[in-house]
C-alpha cells in the first residue's frame, strides 16, 4: 500500500517516496492500465529524481531522530 504525503511532516514525504520506489513496477502497471491516468506516468528521469530526493531526506531522518529522542 502506498503512503500518502502529509504537508507538515517531511518524514512522511520520505516514507511516501521510499514506498513508491519499492512499489514502482506495480505503480507503473496500475497507471498504464488506467487510460485516464497515463498522463501521470513517471519517466525514468522522474524515478531517478525521486531516488535522489529520497537520499537527501534519508540523511535528514538519520540526523533528526537521535536529536528528537535526546531533546529535553
Amino acid at each position: 500500500m502506498v503512503i500518502r504525503d502529509v504537508r507538515t511532516r517531511w518524514n512522511y514525504t520520505h516514507a511516501m517516496i521510499r514506498r513508491g520506489r519499492l512499489l514502482r513496477e506495480a505503480i507503473d502497471e496500475w497507471v498504464f492500465r488506467h487510460e485516464d491516468l497515463r498522463d501521470l506516468t513517471l519517466s525514468r528521469d522522474d524515478w531517478k529524481q525521486l531516488e535522489q530526493i529520497e537520499r537527501i531526506l534519508e540523511v535528514s531522518c538519520i540526523n533528526f531522530i537521535p536529536w528528537f529522542l535526546t531533546r529535553e
